[in-house]
């Protein structure tokens, strides 16, 4: 499987939305063939100060606000925030169907 240097993916080790999309990452990068770059906020100093090098784009994704589970993708500088289904990560990785750097912010989940 090789590293999506261009995806992370910030969450919280007991966040229950990001434990909710763990499995669904999981089959992203199954079905993709990648690894994405996962970043623990909560506990992580250096984690924190790397989502906040994004703060911009993700809190545009969530609504005003920092929030996990975010996935940025650094290439195209767009957020994707909350819980989603495995389409919409898969169209942030390849960075489209977003719209002034943000991608359908809140959940989609069904």
């Amino acid at each position: 499987m090789k590293k999506a240097d261009h995806i992370i993916e910030f969450y919280g080790e007991t966040c229950p939305h990001c434990i909710t999309m763990r499995p669904i990452v999981e089959g992203v990068e199954k079905d993709l063939g990648i690894e994405i770059q996962k970043l623990e906020v909560w506990n992580n100093e250096d984690n924190q100060k790397k989502m906040s090098e994004y703060g911009e784009i993700i809190e545009a994704a969530c609504g005003g606000f920092a929030a996990v589970p975010s996935f940025v993708n650094t290439k195209t500088n767009q957020a994707l925030c909350g819980a989603h289904d495995p389409a919409d990560i898969k169209k942030l990785i390849e960075g489209d169907d977003c719209k002034g750097n943000v991608c359908m912010p809140h959940s989609k989940m069904k």
